[in-house]
């Protein structure tokens, strides 16, 4: 079920708060399938920690991106035709987070 960008940021606030709030350890990006791109082409392996959300639109997903990017998370804030999914996770050795900001 979508969640708003309000709920969303809430929701990823506190999750990072609980694992480790500096956002500088964190990558966050949008994607259609957020679970397919993290295990992906990210390297997240079961076990890490990470999180998605599904938002009301592709913008909302981008805005949520994007505050989090400023932030100081690395990630991609672009708004990509059909990802409406926000997705979250801690950077670990293994990960690859890809585009890099911040």
């Amino acid at each position: 079920m979508a969640k708003s960008k309000s709920e969303i940021l809430d929701d990823f606030q506190s999750f990072m708060g609980r694992f480790g709030g500096n956002y500088k350890d964190w990558f966050v990006g949008t994607a259609p399938d957020a679970k397919r791109q993290m295990f992906g082409p990210h390297g997240f392996k079961t076990g890490d920690v990470g999180l998605y959300r599904q938002a009301i639109s592709e913008l909302q997903a981008a805005e949520v991106a994007e505050f989090f990017t400023g932030m100081g998370a690395r990630g991609d804030d672009t708004v990509k035709r059909g990802a409406d999914f926000v997705y979250a996770y801690k950077l670990n050795e293994h990960t690859r987070p890809g585009v890099a900001k911040k």
